[in-house]
């Protein structure tokens, strides 16, 4: 089966904080990223077509790095989010430094 993503994905371990819906701060754990979208593995994944704004905790760059996006797909696991707005730079920086370790 031919891979249908407009952008690279990139493995990643990196703790997040996200808002949803209800407005309540939520945990999380993003698995994989590009600069098109992420998957969050939470407890408590947001309806699809909901909006979510996320500090993701980057450690390894020592910054957080903020993203705004729609969730696309909900999993047993977590949910699927596709950017609308984000730190571009930012992204960038993480996926250039996971593309070279």
């Amino acid at each position: 089966m031919q891979e249908k993503r407009a952008f690279e994905r990139i493995a990643v371990d990196i703790r997040t904080l996200f808002r949803g819906g209800n407005g309540g701060n939520l945990r999380g754990h993003v698995c994989d990223i590009s600069m098109g979208g992420m998957y969050i593995e939470t407890p408590a994944p947001q309806r699809i077509g909901s909006y979510i704004l996320a500090d993701l905790d980057v450690e390894t760059l020592g910054k957080v790095i903020w993203t705004q996006g729609r969730v696309v797909r909900v999993t047993r696991l977590g949910m699927a989010i596709e950017f609308a707005r984000l730190d571009a730079r930012g992204i960038q920086s993480l996926l250039e430094f996971n593309r070279s370790r």
